[in-house]
């Protein structure tokens, strides 16, 4: 098979390196850790595994940041991974070899990437599986049977390569049918799309009904969530992929003003496509739209930012993970409302003292349950997503550093999710 593999080696980690400190994106140069080559084709682990052909792959903003060594050396999520991998985590497949009844040979499937209990053949399924929230899983990171190397998703473990190669293999708990009708291209949105609407239903996880599909909000105080009013809206910060799919997913959930800021002048018709209103992602102009909205009261400190001290946003979903970002967050949150992290920065100086004096809950998100993808799979058959204006970009698996270095520079190229087909 052929694959595009992440590869740590002293030698190309330090070419590499040296390479990423000049510029981000000269980590592709092929002498770093990311190359294209051949290599044996994956052997099913065992049974309940299916052999897959990928057809399209997501370049996710997790894959840029390994790709061009942007991460923190003390990354704590560094010992769940095993190298060198095959990268790729958002892949639509094809199923190469009827071997698990219920998926034929040449079907498409979308695969999801959490792996848990049933992969490792635990059989006391731990609480996390059992509730569908794999990313959780007690067995995170140990090994699997059959597998050589061990991790917490395919895509970053040795033994089991991603979707940005032309083999690879699932077991039948990770894999899900396309939906009849839905393009093969479009799948590659039900993994970012799944994220974004965990995200949203933490963000309102705190009112009566919150988080459930079925949430459908009407404007009558009778089922107005209880500490929500009409003139709170709930802010999401960042318009790429998935701050697009929390913004989708809040519409889905029923939440009424749904403010996203927007980096860039392209996004703005995004953001108003799947029903929220653009603004500035200027932390002082951002502020003042959400007091505006909110009908909050200012303060001013001596120096940086002002913030709401009473209104506010009801909710804040952080979908970009700087500290600049958490700090707006905080800025811009009602006191007692609730900061939901969905994205992931390196680290830098946090100014933290909001989270205390307003009582906030600042909250994580990580990946999503399983009942999440079928529903991010019936919203792009729906076409409750635009998904056709969040491909803006494909590449062939030979131009992937072409790939990467569109989704590296996103604002060049006027870019939301850029794909790659593998065979299309």
């Amino acid at each position: 098979m052929l694959g595009l593999v992440f590869d740590p080696s002293p030698r190309r980690l330090a070419i590499g390196g040296a390479l990423s400190r000049l510029r981000p994106e000269a980590a592709l140069s092929g002498q770093g850790p990311l190359s294209l080559r051949e290599m044996p084709d994956p052997r099913l682990p065992g049974e309940g595994w299916l052999p897959l052909e990928p057809r399209y792959v997501g370049v996710c903003g997790s894959d840029v940041t390994e790709a061009t060594l942007q991460a923190d050396w003390d990354n704590p999520l560094s010992g769940l991974v095993s190298f060198p991998h095959v990268m790729g985590h958002e892949v639509v497949a094809r199923v190469a070899e009827t071997t698990v009844p219920g998926f034929d040979a040449g079907v498409t499937v979308v695969v999801n990437p959490w792996l848990g209990c049933a992969p490792r053949g635990v059989t006391e399924v731990c609480a996390s599986c059992a509730e569908g929230m794999v990313p959780l899983c007690v067995h995170a990171g140990e090994p699997i049977a059959g597998v050589n190397g061990s991790g917490v998703h395919t895509g970053n473990i040795r033994g089991l390569p991603g979707g940005m190669g032309t083999r690879m293999v699932a077991h039948r708990s990770q894999v899900l049918l396309l939906p009849d009708g839905l393009d093969a291209s479009a799948g590659v949105l039900a993994d970012p799309l799944a994220v974004g609407l965990h995200a949203a239903q933490r963000a309102i996880s705190g009112w009566p009904g919150g988080g459930t599909p079925g949430l459908r909000r009407r404007r009558d105080q009778a089922t107005e969530p209880a500490g929500h009013s009409p003139h709170e809206p709930i802010v999401v910060l960042g318009a790429g992929t998935v701050g697009l799919a929390v913004t989708a997913s809040l519409r889905h959930l029923g939440v009424g003003t749904i403010l996203v800021s927007a980096a860039w002048p392209y996004q703005r018709e995004l953001v108003e496509a799947v029903g929220g209103q653009a603004i500035s992602h200027h932390p002082r102009e951002a502020v003042q739209r959400v007091a505006e909205a909110a009908e909050g009261r200012l303060s001013r400190p001596w120096r940086g930012t002002p913030w709401l001290i009473c209104g506010g946003a009801a909710a804040v979903v952080d979908a970009v993970g700087s500290a600049a970002t958490l700090e707006l967050a905080l800025a811009i949150v009602r006191p007692g409302g609730t900061v939901v992290r969905v994205g992931v920065g390196r680290a830098h100086r946090l100014q933290m003292t909001l989270a205390y004096f307003k009582e906030v809950s600042v909250v994580g998100s990580n990946g999503y349950r399983r009942k999440d993808l079928d529903t991010a799979l019936t919203m792009l058959a729906g076409r409750e997503v635009p998904w056709e204006q969040w491909l803006t970009h494909r590449f062939t698996l030979p131009q992937w550093r072409q790939a990467f270095r569109t989704a590296a520079r996103p604002q060049r190229h006027a870019a939301v999710k850029v794909t790659i087909a593998v065979r299309p």
